[in-house]
């Protein structure tokens, strides 16, 4: 991988959860913590949408990725919730984190054409 990551190995994925509001938020990142991930809410003020960021230790496989997402799928959907992409930083010893990532919105990522 040119970001010097080593795919073989462990690395942080974050996977977002959109809900329609912050009581939902909250009740997936519940379920989700109890699944074992760890979670962060978000508002992002600028795409005007509630967040549960749900981020799990793993080797990014397909099969792992896929799995992972289908969880949270069950997870999100009694919440009004729905699966929105993923991304890691990879696992390079100079890369970015998680968190650095998160500070970025949706739409900045995105070029402000939205989803994640």
């Amino acid at each position: 991988m040119a970001s010097g990551s080593d795919l073989d190995q462990p690395m942080d994925i974050d996977f977002a959860v959109l809900v329609p509001d912050e009581a939902a938020a909250d009740d997936v990142a519940e379920d989700a913590d109890a699944a074992g991930f760890s979670t962060e809410v978000s508002w992002d003020e600028e795409a005007g949408e509630w967040t549960c960021y749900c981020t799990r230790t793993m080797v990014a496989t397909y099969d792992l990725v896929r799995t992972a997402q289908e969880e949270l799928r069950a997870i999100a959907a009694p919440h009004g919730g729905v699966p929105d992409g993923w991304e890691t930083a990879g696992n390079a010893p100079d890369g970015p984190s998680s968190e650095e990532l998160r500070e970025i919105s949706h739409s900045e990522r995105l070029g402000g054409r939205g989803g994640w």
